[in-house]
């Protein structure tokens, strides 16, 4: 697996009664989609074991991207953003995400 020097983290939270629509959607197509586009390495996808106090389920996807212009590229599409928003529509409501990335300052191997 290659180093990426750029790192992309979308935490979100998902209504109880929305967790296997959401899931499917992101396992469905919507990584490989993001992970197919120019300068990103691959995804990790976790589940935080977490739930809010309305019982909403938290987990993360992880992005390693090859820099930062490659990521600035990925978001100035404006194209491609607006198909996400569109497919999910129907359950954004469903959906809370928080995002955030920047540089690896630091990265160690065993």
């Amino acid at each position: 697996m290659k180093d990426p020097g750029f790192i992309y983290v979308v935490r979100f939270w998902i209504a109880p009664e929305a967790r296997d629509r959401i899931m499917d959607w992101l396992t469905g197509g919507h990584i490989r989609d993001v992970v197919a586009c120019p300068g990103f390495l691959w995804c990790r996808s976790l589940d935080l074991g977490e739930r809010d106090e309305k019982g909403w389920h938290a987990h993360a996807m992880i992005y390693g991207i090859e820099s930062a212009q490659k990521f600035q590229a990925y978001q100035a599409d404006k194209l491609l953003q607006q198909r996400f928003v569109e497919q999910r529509k129907d359950f954004a409501h469903l959906l809370r995400i928080e995002r955030f990335a920047g540089d690896v300052t630091l990265s160690q191997d065993r």
